[in-house]
């Protein structure tokens, strides 16, 4: 696929005397982005797979969808508005067994990015330099029994801001960019885990219940700031009207937990939602 990427950003800065006031920053940048896999079924339930991927995101590429509300810093540079460039490596096996009652995953992968954007404040993003992402992802799914499930999940990522960039360069890169060299990269976790379980008690009631873990994460490319590790729990319950509608009740953060999903370079953090109910009807045609 090939990509072209025509980024502005205006600026209404006050002046002063280096700054001139309404000032304009442009970048033009075109790729080629590519994805290549291979699938191997060494037998008939399970397969391995390596795949290789690039591609390429623009500095606001969802402003216009809600998501980023403010998607580079005060005082970016032409150098910020250049598209994020991502390559992906992956190597993973998927194998049913028990009769495939439980399927289990597995995979290793490298992600490596170049001006990779991280978030320094509520929707605000900056240039943090080159990043890597070594990572190990585990999965099972599936029936202990007729009525009994089970879903769980384990992931390993080792991250590492490669490349801090040059001293004074604008974005998350500050007059001590060199020290953060080899550190963690923000709201990216070592470990997280979860473990989900339903059971249907009757043909019509079912119950469910589940455990989310997630590592302490950093809030700034120098690891100076961050927030706890923690441990939420979830339930649900589902009810059965008629074969076309069902009612169903979930329960996040059972324990009205006070934890923190994720950590800002300023001295705060997004607390996360305290215990929440939500009921819902679904209709099936």
């Amino acid at each position: 696929r090939y990509d072209t990427f025509d980024t502005v950003a205006n600026t209404n800065a006050v002046p002063t005397a280096t700054v001139k006031a309404r000032s304009k920053l442009k970048d033009s940048s075109q790729f080629w982005n590519w994805q290549a896999g291979l699938v191997w079924k060494p037998m008939e339930n399970g397969s391995v797979y390596a795949s290789y991927a690039t591609s390429a995101t623009p500095a606001g590429a969802l402003v216009g969808e809600g998501a980023e509300g403010n998607p580079l810093a005060a005082g970016a540079s032409t150098s910020d508005l250049q598209p994020e460039e991502t390559v992906n490596y992956e190597l993973g096996t998927k194998w049913n067994v028990f009769n495939d009652r439980l399927a289990l995953t597995a995979a290793v992968f490298r992600t490596e990015k170049k001006n990779t954007r991280v978030l320094v404040d509520a929707m605000t993003y900056q240039n943090a330099g080159e990043s890597r992402v070594d990572g190990l992802e585990l999965g099972a799914s599936g029936k202990i029994t007729d009525k009994w499930q089970v879903f769980a999940g384990y992931s390993y990522l080792k991250s590492e801001l490669v490349d801090a960039g040059l001293t004074g360069r604008n974005g998350a890169i500050t007059a001590g960019a060199a020290s953060a060299s080899g550190n963690q990269m923000p709201n990216t976790p070592k470990n997280s885990f979860s473990l989900w379980s339903t059971y249907d008690i009757t043909s019509k009631l079912t119950v469910g219940g589940g455990a989310f873990y997630v590592d302490e994460v950093y809030g700034d490319t120098a690891n100076t700031v961050y927030v706890p590790s923690y441990t939420r729990y979830d339930a649900m319950a589902s009810y059965k009207l008629t074969k076309n509608v069902d009612l169903q009740l979930n329960v996040q953060n059972l324990t009205d937990k006070t934890y923190y999903d994720k950590a800002y370079a300023a001295h705060f953090a997004n607390q996360a939602a305290g215990r929440t109910a939500l009921m819902s009807a679904n209709f099936h045609f």
